[in-house]
């Protein structure tokens, strides 16, 4: 039966065998680590060709896109100022804050600009995903 469909046994068993192999998603060929960090850098390296190009729009539509690009600069510009200006008032109101409390009290004033001595060392390990060789230190002292 195989043999008038398919013309030998020999193709149906490598159909068959095809079949089984296939799987499903991208093919990927072995390359050594070398290669693929060479493939890497390259594609790095040439993703700016990868841009589309620019659109060639007649005067009017120029026109028009450099209009509403600058609106929105302006619209952006003054939003930028009006944070800028309310990040100067919280200051402000901080400093004023500050200065009125080292008025009043100098032991609160001391109290609340007193730098805090627990932090996180720099020499120490950065935490990661996966445990660290040796466990935590936990009287860890800076080096001198």
């Amino acid at each position: 039966m195989f043999k008038t469909i398919w013309g030998s046994d020999k193709a149906v068993a490598s159909v068959a065998a095809t079949s089984k192999i296939f799987i499903r998603g991208k093919q990927k060929a072995a390359m050594t680590p070398s290669t693929q960090r060479i493939v890497n850098q390259l594609s790095a390296l040439s993703a700016s060709r990868k841009q589309p190009k620019l659109l060639s729009l007649c005067n009017e539509d120029l026109i028009k896109n450099r209009t509403i690009t600058n609106a929105w600069n302006v619209y952006k510009r003054k939003l930028f100022q009006k944070r800028d200006e309310q990040f100067e008032k919280q200051y402000n109101s901080i400093k004023n804050a500050m200065e009125d409390l080292k008025q009043t009290s100098p032991e609160l004033f001391e109290l609340a600009n007193a730098k805090e001595q627990k932090r996180f060392p720099l020499e120490m390990r950065i935490p990661t995903d996966f445990p660290p060789n040796q466990p935590w230190v936990y009287n860890y002292a800076p080096k001198k």
